[in-house]
């Protein structure tokens, strides 16, 4: 109901989430990363959305 209130933060250092990418971990799950941690997420080789 209040998706637009929930506090958006990057899912690998937890801070603002700012231009965010998605990708999708071993799980398929569906992560939102920073600009920052793009090359830690694809060093991890996790598919891009």
């Amino acid at each position: 109901m209040f998706s637009w209130f929930k506090r958006k933060s990057c899912d690998l250092c937890k801070g603002k989430l700012t231009s965010p990418t998605k990708y999708l971990n071993e799980r398929d799950e569906e992560i939102s990363v920073c600009f920052q941690c793009v090359p830690q997420a694809e060093r991890k080789a996790l598919r891009r959305k």
